[in-house]
C-alpha cells in the first residue's frame, strides 16, 4: 500500500535557510600574470574574493559565475573548466573575523576569460563592494583573500597554468 498521496510528495521549491547554499566563482588570470579581484570594506576592514556568488534557480553553475562576474565588474567572460571545489561550514570557524554568514556553503571555482567586449561599469555590485581590481597572483597571500586558504592554489595556478592542482579544497575558512 502507498501511503504517499501527490500532495505529500509534492517538492519544496523554496529553499530552506539551514540548506547549504551553492555559489560559483570565476578565476579571471590576464596575459601579466594578474587575477581578477573584488575588494570589500565592512565596518573597516578590507578584504578580497574573486568575483562570483550565488547560482540562482534555472541557471547552472557557469551561467551564475559569468552573470555574477558581469554584475560585479562590468566584464564579460567565457566560462572554462572547473578548478576548484570549496566547503564552508560556519559551525567550525566560530568568531572567524572576516566571515559573518551563518549559512554553509559550497563554492565552486570555474577558470575564465575576458572577452574582447568592452567594460562597463558593475551593474550590481555587492553592498559593501570597494573596487575591482587586477591583482598579481605572485602576491595575493600579501592580501586579506578569502577564503584564506585559497591563497595557495591561485599561487600554484599562476605557476603553472596547466597543471592538474586538487580539486576539493575541503573545508577553508
Amino acid at each position: 500500500m502507498n501511503d504517499h498521496s501527490p500532495a505529500q510528495s509534492s517538492v519544496e521549491l523554496q529553499p530552506r535557510a539551514a540548506e547549504p547554499r551553492v555559489s560559483a566563482r570565476a578565476v579571471v588570470v590576464d596575459k601579466e600574470g594578474r587575477v581578477l579581484l573584488v575588494r570589500h570594506s565592512d565596518n573597516g576592514r578590507a578584504f578580497h574574493v574573486l568575483p562570483g556568488g550565488r547560482v540562482e534557480p534555472g541557471e547552472t553553475a557557469a551561467e551564475a559565475a559569468r552573470r555574477e562576474v558581469r554584475e560585479e565588474t562590468g566584464m564579460q567572460v567565457d566560462i572554462g573548466e572547473l578548478l576548484w571545489v570549496r566547503e564552508y561550514l560556519p559551525e567550525r570557524h566560530p568568531g572567524h573575523p572576516h566571515h559573518r554568514t551563518q549559512l554553509q556553503q559550497l563554492q565552486l571555482y570555474f577558470k575564465a576569460q575576458t572577452t574582447s567586449g568592452a567594460v562597463s561599469p558593475p551593474m550590481a555590485p555587492d553592498r559593501t563592494q570597494a573596487a575591482v581590481v587586477w591583482h598579481p597572483l605572485a602576491s595575493v597571500g600579501e592580501l586579506v583573500l578569502l577564503p584564506l586558504g585559497l591563497a595557495p592554489p591561485l599561487i600554484a595556478l599562476g605557476a603553472e597554468p596547466n597543471a592538474n592542482g586538487a580539486v576539493y579544497l575541503g573545508d577553508l575558512p
